[in-house]
């Protein structure tokens, strides 16, 4: 049996929180190593002991204080230790040794305490292991007590017990508040005589080492290695997948399934199939040594960040997920392996008893499920599983060719799988609690079983079908939640392991079995709960306590195939297209955690270059923080903080095959205007300057270092120097708006003198770009991202501010014509326009408004915020290849995310006000679509109806859908439409109502005048056919109430309300007879239905109605209804299904 250590001190010495075990006497006690610091007040404990018990009685004593655990003995000593001189004992005391359980142990004692409160406060009291052992792992599970008692009384003692596991880390274990040092030396609370008797005392330790039939034993599992100490490894949770979790180490372990998943053709795929995922997430638990992620294979499913804290029904997610993974091996050498391991057979029949006439009909199961309320166990289920039904008297059975006849109706198996799933139902849904509720019944299953009895006759009996149990899978907790572990005996002859998420440890069978069976759990001694009793009281009765962990899905394998199913999988064994691709995944993910680790070291260093900057579309010279634009792929480079620049520059140099002396590395600063530019190139002059001073004095508020690698050509530096001497060039970056094809893109910088003028920038372009020499162009500067201003063509660079890292664009002049055809086109004529674009450009998200497994119709397009609904439909139309009239947007709820707000189509409403209200940010720009059948511009002039039709007799018979022009009438809409579709009673009152349903209480009927446009879009419409007695109803003789139906509770309506006539005189035997008809309830439920008059207005209680009642003589007011309270059998909303896709 595995429990957890006692609560107490840990054995690094700080207190941990937990009830504390109770001394006899009322002392403070803290139960812990000798090392340990209070913390925190110690709990009280409990009276003195008053009984005549001795502490040389040794079996008495250990009977009445040591309470039996349920675990096997492997030795017991009492050990007796007279000291003398207590007060003048040294401050820590060791015992002579004594041996128990082949150990050698002693008593540590602290005469005068060993907390930190007042000196000589309070004695402290510990079993000390006495051996120095140099092997790593070992441990001892005792279980004592320490007792001091008087020298020449031995019933007069305090005593206190606890248990713990001796490690090397805690090698002494007790009790650091044993007693208050004055009590031992005083006649109180009832002792005869003082412990403490003429300086001298008798200190008396009982000590049982107890066998560790798991090695896990109190284990407080720090440091514990699941590898080391089981041979396998847990799955990690990310959230609420331990359900998960405990399936798919249960499919692990069934060995033939493993390798028929590693058999599974994955060459080919690019993505995480989910075949793909399964293989990593078995390959890694076959082969790590740590604990394995399952995010991978949830991405595979199709799963969000969500769908991982919602728990599903196991028995659905491996029914899902066994037919994917048949889709995945038709045709492979894995196909069929799934039927062949899980799938038996079972016949449905019907047998006549007088002729020899038999319907039956054979069909495959991969699980089955048994009934767990009112049986005792496996065997009683599957009795009652096969139960034979007889048919006779008016239930017989219509046999074709016979007519009715007496019969046996039943199943029965005809064969089991080798790999048997049985889910026990200990989920139900309550009728009469009307909410899901857990079945904790006591439920045995056995370690073996033989399942020969449940087969059919004709069932192939060549081999025996014994059954040996190789999983059980466990729920702790209610219907509303709680934790899933597994239990699994990974080979025939192998022990039984817990496989509880990340941790895996061996248990006993006990835990497998009565642990697991739920009911009511009987504590030891009776003690009901307590661990150690106040032995001052009386003896309690046992206690029971009810048992919330239980078994819901076993596993059982054919005993004759276990040897097959169960052959190891060795490493090699494993595909070696597979083995290579995960080990490959293995390496990277090891090197890219290394690379985490020593990011500290680090520095990452992205370098722009003449080719970058050529393809750069937008601000600057790249884009580095634009969440609306892709991140450009810059070569980036993971250089060490602590080398040299100069050695930087000369592998850049040597990678773009420059000489290290033409290049110069600029660094990149944040202006204040908002842009990044060149500031000043790294000096060459230092040859000990590093990386990490370059960026700390040349960039100190950025993370990484940005860097622009000019090239100087010889030439041109000759050249230069020639023109203008050592008198440096101002290094401008140029970008050409091209019209034609709607591009901005950099050609590169050029070196301008500070006194020459734009005008000869232009003829350089030219000569660049190969344009005539006439060719006439407007310049602009890229201020910043909101200021882009055409030059003066005439100014020079001094007037015109330019240094160095400044931008410039130009254009080739256009006419004016020219540029008015364009703008028809919705063409950008200026680089002023295409630079607003940039502003303005966001990343819109379209997701499908309904439930869709196919991730390719989710998509992202770039549009501008100033983009009106028709630009935007239009570009999401050409992306779908759908009729942009014929698309409808809805605007997510700013909290969740789910579809909210139909968009209304106006070509002044623009894509900011869609994906950014004014009163809500939003994280994501998000917006649903839906494909239409018919025009937007259509479905605005026309309004969408849904009608649930109820018929005659208030029941919910069809929903009905209808797109009306917004001006019809209800009347109409009932007459013209409605009256098409439905289907009206032979002899009902061929009349149509329209209502709305107020509160679940009560019918708003439409006069018919109302026009559709009024009806609000939220409202639930309902239809019936008036019933004939209210047609023909004399208002001034009868009377037409509000009847609703409930359940239990007036307030938990349900249902559809409707109107019903009262007639005078009428007693509500007969009322009934007629509410019956208009409800149109069969017998059986109607006995069960109850009535009641229920008066809101007055908040009183429903009053039941008696058949003598006439509810016609009651004086009905305005809140008045009938009450109609059953059951509602409405089928309900379950869970969200599982979904893999």
């Amino acid at each position: 049996m595995v429990s957890p250590p006692p609560p107490g001190e840990s054995a690094a010495g700080a207190l941990t929180p937990g009830p504390l075990v109770p001394a006899p006497a009322q002392e403070p006690l803290v139960e812990g190593p000798s090392d340990a610091l209070e913390e925190s007040p110690p709990a009280a404990a409990a009276p003195m002991e008053l009984d005549t018990v001795s502490v040389e009685d040794h079996e008495a004593f250990a009977a009445r204080h040591l309470s039996n655990m349920g675990l096997e003995e492997e030795d017991f000593t009492v050990f007796t230790w007279k000291l003398s001189d207590y007060r003048n004992a040294q401050r820590k005391t060791l015992s002579p040794e004594f041996s128990c359980g082949g150990h050698k142990w002693n008593v540590l004692l602290f005469p005068m305490g060993n907390s930190n409160g007042q000196a000589n406060d309070m004695v402290s009291v510990y079993l000390n292991y006495g051996e120095q052992k140099a092997v790593e792992g070992w441990h001892v599970c005792a279980q004592f007590a320490l007792a001091i008692s008087n020298p020449r009384d031995p019933t007069v003692y305090i005593q206190s017990q606890a248990h713990h596991r001796f490690t090397n880390e805690e090698q002494d274990w007790g009790f650091t508040r044993f007693v208050e040092l004055r009590k031992l030396f005083s006649v109180s609370e009832g002792r005869p005589k003082p412990i403490i008797e003429e300086d001298e005392t008798v200190i008396t330790a009982f000590v049982r080492v107890l066998k560790d039939p798991t090695g896990v034993l109190w284990h407080n599992f720090h440091n514990y290695d699941s590898k080391k100490a089981t041979g396998h490894v847990g799955l990690k949770n990310q959230g609420a997948t331990c359900y998960m979790n405990s399936l798919l180490q249960s499919l692990f372990l069934t060995n033939n399934f493993r390798k028929a998943v590693y058999q599974i053709p994955t060459e080919e795929d690019t993505t995480d199939t989910v075949a793909l995922a399964l293989q990593r997430v078995f390959y890694n638990l076959q082969t790590s040594d740590q604990s394995v992620g399952t995010t991978e294979l949830t991405k595979s499913f199709g799963w969000k960040g969500f769908d991982s804290f919602l728990q599903h029904d196991v028995q659905e997610f491996n029914r899902v997920l066994m037919d994917k993974l048949e889709a995945k091996m038709k045709g492979t050498e894995s196909d069929g392996e799934i039927r062949r391991l899980f799938a038996g057979t079972y016949k449905s029949y019907v047998k006549c008893i007088d002729i020899d006439f038999e319907s039956a009909r054979s069909e495959p199961f991969y699980d089955i499920q048994l009934n767990v309320k009112g049986f005792k166990g496996v065997e009683e289920s599957f009795k009652n599983y096969i139960e034979i039904e007889t048919l006779e008297g008016e239930n017989k059975y219509n046999a074709e060719g016979f007519g009715l006849q007496d019969a046996k109706k039943g199943v029965i198996f005809e064969s089991f799988p080798p790999v048997l799933h049985l889910q026990l139902k200990r989920f139900e849904y309550d009728f009469q609690r009307d909410q899901n509720i857990k079945i904790n019944d006591r439920y045995e299953y056995p370690l073996e079983i033989d399942l020969e009895p449940y087969l059919d006759e004709k069932a192939d009996r060549s081999e025996p079908y014994n059954y040996k149990l190789h999983g059980v899978l466990v729920h702790s907790g209610d219907v509303h939640g709680g934790h899933y572990f597994v239990h699994i005996k990974p080979s025939v002859d192998g022990r039984w392991l817990r496989f509880d998420d990340d941790r895996v440890v061996p248990i006993t069978d006990q835990e497998v079995l009565e642990d697991n069976f739920g009911g009511e759990s009987l504590l030891p001694n009776g003690t009901n709960g307590q661990l150690h009793p106040p032995p001052t009281k009386p003896a309690m009765k046992p206690g029971a306590l009810k048992r919330f962990t239980n078994a819901y899905m076993l596993v059982y394998i054919r005993e004759s195939k276990a040897a097959a199913v169960l052959e190891p999988i060795s490493t090699e064994q494993v595909p070696e297209h597979l083995r290579t691709r995960l080990e490959r995944e293995r390496k990277d993910a090891e090197m890219k955690r290394r690379e985490r680790d020593e990011q500290h070291l680090y520095l990452t260093t992205k370098v722009i270059t003449n080719e970058t900057f050529t393809s750069h579309q937008g601000f600057d010279l790249a884009t580095f923080d634009d969440r609306a634009a892709s991140q450009p792929d810059l070569p980036s480079y993971r250089v060490l903080k602590s080398q040299t620049f100069l050695d930087f520059r000369a592998e850049i140099a040597e990678k773009y095959k420059y000489a290290p002396q033409d290049v110069r590395l600029w660094v990149l600063v944040n202006r204040q205007n908002k842009t990044v530019r060149p500031d000043a190139p790294v000096t060459d002059q230092d040859p000990t300057l590093t990386m990490e001073a370059v960026r700390d004095k040349m960039a100190s508020r950025q993370h990484d270092l940005k860097l622009y690698l000019e090239y100087i050509d010889p030439a041109v530096k000759a050249e230069w120097t020639a023109a203008h001497g050592t008198e440096p060039p101002i290094m401008v970056f140029v970008k050409n708006f091209d019209v034609a094809h709607q591009t901005l893109a950099g050609i590169g910088h050029f070196y301008v003198h500070r006194h020459m003028r734009v005008s000869d920038l232009a003829k350089m372009i030219n000569e660049r770009m190969r344009y005539p020499e006439s060719t006439a162009l407007k310049i602009y500067e890229e201020i910043k991202p909101n200021m882009i201003e055409l030059m003066k063509m005439k100014a020079t660079f001094l007037q015109s501010e330019i240094q160095d890292g400044d931008i410039v664009c130009f254009q080739v002049d256009m006419a004016e014509k020219e540029m008015q055809d364009l703008d028809k086109q919705s063409m950008f004529t200026t680089p002023i326009q295409f630079y607003d674009f940039f502003l303005n450009r966001v990343m819109v998200t379209f997701k499908p408004k309904y439930e869709d497994p196919d991730p390719s119709h989710e998509f992202e397009l770039m549009l501008s915020k100033k983009n009106t609904y028709d630009q935007m439909s239009q570009k999401v139309g050409e992306h779908l290849k759908h009729d942009q009239y014929k698309l409808r947007f809805t605007q997510p709820n700013g909290q969740n995310g789910a579809p909210k707000s139909i968009v209304r189509r106006s070509n002044n409403l623009t894509v900011a006000e869609l994906i950014q209200p004014s009163y809500m940010a939003t994280t994501m720009n998000l917006l649903y679509y839906e494909l239409l059948d018919v025009s937007i511009i259509e479905l605005e002039t026309k309004k969408s109806l849904k009608i649930v039709w109820v018929g005659a007799t208030n029941k919910e018979d069809g929903t009905h859908s209808f797109l009306l022009p917004k001006n019809t009438s209800m009347s109409e809409v009932a007459e013209s439409h409605l009256r098409k579709v439905v289907k009206l009673s032979p002899d009902g009152s061929g009349q149509i109502r329209i209502f709305e349903v107020a509160n679940g209480r009560l019918q708003k009927p439409f006069s018919g005048q109302e026009l559709v446009r009024e009806v609000n879009d939220s409202t639930e419409l309902y239809a019936e056919e008036i019933a004939v007695d209210e047609v023909e109803a004399d208002e001034d003789k009868v009377r037409i109430v509000p009847v609703y139906h409930f359940s239990k509770e007036p307030t938990r309506a349900h249902g559809v309300p409707f109107r019903f006539v009262l007639k005078p005189e009428e007693k509500f035997a007969e009322t009934k007879k007629r509410l019956q008809a208009r409800t149109g309830t069969n017998d059986k439920d109607f006995a069960k239905m109850k009535f009641a008059l229920i008066q809101t207005s007055l908040y009183s209680k429903p009053a039941p109605v008696q058949d003598d009642d006439v509810l016609f003589d009651h004086k009905w007011i305005e809140e008045d209804f009938i009450g109609l309270d059953h059951m509602d059998k409405r089928v309900r909303q379950a869970e969200k299904a599982v979904f893999i896709r």
